[in-house]
């Protein structure tokens, strides 16, 4: 964990310290926080395995010096282009698993839990928008920690562990994650070396080597083979969608945040709009937990029963962010798991936020590339209609909020969080630290946080508790857990010094340059 930063000119968190040292290199390198960005989301791919892939996707929301934002949307979509009725449900041989996890999450693994992944094509689009280097160039970190190995996290060797049985559905898998005959663990060093190949082959050749060449003829192949419904003609059709963010004003300044289709980020903006009325700095701990408390729970309950698939999600996120609808809750209030998040900001003013997944991992890796294939298909919060239910080339539903601010208060944020549907909550307190509150970066992040959802209320050592009487369910945690998200948050505060926060609850890292 890093202090301010009294005369440095970039900052970056990231999930694992590796993936924040691959950042500062390409930084120093001559690149900007965006370039930084793709190379700290190429490295938590291989040294956070399970939680991000070239096999998954995410959201890359950037917000440029002259004061403009925009979000670009890279995330699964899909497949199944081409197919016939046949191929889908069912009657794809879905294979379903309970990870060991909590009271046990199900979750279908496999070829046919495998949407397009699109991480390269997004991290491509990124850099030619708002980078300084090459694919290439920033893609090298990564391919080196492939090639030349690492230590395994402590988050990921949890991960591995509770996904044993995900892992060892193939042979090819195996060979990836299997040391002998069990998961590596946390502190073994681990290698992908035909993975550092395939970054290799992409960096010389572009994206297009993996959605059109023949890396895309092989992933389609193998999928076919394992009974999923990638086609050749999905990847080669995939492109990212570039998207203005969800803009809410908060105290002095602005948050943007990753909008419709997805849910997170309109989530998180109906929490901010609902806790916006009260002065959350001087009000008493009682009623600073009824509000914040409140705020999570309605906003998680419209999450679950007002979105659905598809771009109609835009008019939903407009009347529940609304001033009007805000007021209504606040009369009421008084009557993934698999995911990774990096923040870089520079001092050009330059920030960008990614969150990015592979869902819980589909237990395929593709022979001869590394790759391993996400299993979005099989994660039902991803999918409220059903198993195979969108249409080819529809995008799946996210929780994932990438977030940034502006503000007096603030200056500039760039901050995001795993962790399913604690990721906005995890997100809103971490803000309301740093903009009502008044903490610094480190301290807001560190903060005991706390979680209410439906008739559940969980909460760390030390955090704010009230009226635990109300809830069905009262969860205690004795310190810090991963349950709670894992917020990694850089800021160049409004006198220019830089801070940065990796969230302890995960292995993170954060660098100063």
């Amino acid at each position: 964990m890093d202090d301010v930063g009294l005369t440095q000119t970039f900052a970056a968190a990231a999930g694992t310290p590796y993936a924040a040292a691959a950042a500062a290199e390409v930084y120093r390198a001559g690149g900007n926080a965006a370039d930084a960005a793709v190379a700290a989301a190429a490295a938590v791919s291989i040294t956070e395995p399970l939680m991000s892939s070239v096999g998954g996707g995410g959201f890359a929301l950037v917000r440029d010096p002259d004061g403009s934002a925009e979000l670009i949307d890279y995330f699964d979509i899909m497949p199944g282009k081409g197919l016939p009725a046949s191929a889908f449900g069912a009657n794809g041989s879905p294979h379903t698993v309970t990870l060991k996890y909590g009271a046990g999450v199900r979750s279908i693994i496999g070829g046919a839990s495998s949407a397009v992944p699109g991480s390269l094509r997004g991290w491509e689009l990124l850099l030619a928008r708002h980078g300084k280097l090459t694919l290439k160039e920033t893609l090298a970190p990564a391919a080196r920690l492939a090639r030349e190995g690492f230590r395994l996290c402590r988050t990921s060797g949890m991960w591995l562990a509770v996904a044993e049985e995900v892992l060892r559905l193939t042979d090819e898998t195996r060979k990836n994650f299997y040391n002998g005959d069990r998961v590596y663990l946390e502190g073994e060093e681990m290698r992908f070396p035909e993975l550092a190949d395939t970054l290799d082959a992409v960096g010389e050749e572009g994206a297009d080597l993996f959605y059109k060449g023949h890396l895309g003829r092989t992933i389609a192949a193998y999928v076919a083979e394992m009974g999923g419904i990638i086609t050749e003609r999905d990847l080669a059709e995939y492109e990212p969608v570039i998207r203005e963010p969800l803009a809410v004003r908060y105290g002095h300044g602005e948050i943007f945040t990753n909008g419709p289709p997805s849910a997170g980020g309109a989530t998180l903006a109906q929490m901010l709009r609902i806790v916006s009325a009260y002065d959350l700095a001087n009000i008493p701990e009682e009623e600073f937990v009824r509000v914040m408390a409140g705020a999570m729970k309605y906003a998680l309950q419209d999450r679950e029963t007002a979105y659905i698939e598809g771009e109609g999600n835009a008019k939903v996120a407009e009347r529940l962010t609304s001033e009007e609808y805000a007021k209504t809750q606040r009369r009421r209030i008084f009557g993934s798991p698999h995911t990774t998040h990096l923040s870089c900001v520079d001092a050009e003013g330059f920030a960008v936020s990614i969150t990015a997944s592979m869902g819980y991992g589909s237990g395929l890796v593709v022979p001869g590339t590394g790759i391993p294939l996400n299993n979005t298909l099989g994660e039902p919060e991803l999918n409220p209609s059903g198993f195979h239910a969108l249409k080819p080339g529809e995008r799946l539903v996210s929780s994932m909020s990438p977030t940034i601010v502006s503000s007096e208060e603030g200056g500039l944020v760039s901050l995001g969080s795993p962790g399913a549907s604690r990721i906005p909550t995890a997100i809103l307190q971490t803000l309301v630290n740093v903009l009502d509150l008044g903490m610094p970066l480190e301290s807001a992040v560190l903060a005991p946080r706390f979680h209410a959802e439906g008739d559940l209320f969980a909460y760390e050592a030390g955090a704010r508790k009230a009226d635990l009487d109300r809830y069905g369910r009262v969860l205690p945690y004795d310190e810090p857990s991963m349950y709670f998200g894992g917020v990694n948050a850089v800021r160049r505060t409004p006198e220019g010094l830089f801070e940065a926060a990796a969230d302890p609850r995960r292995s993170g890292g954060a660098v100063f340059v």
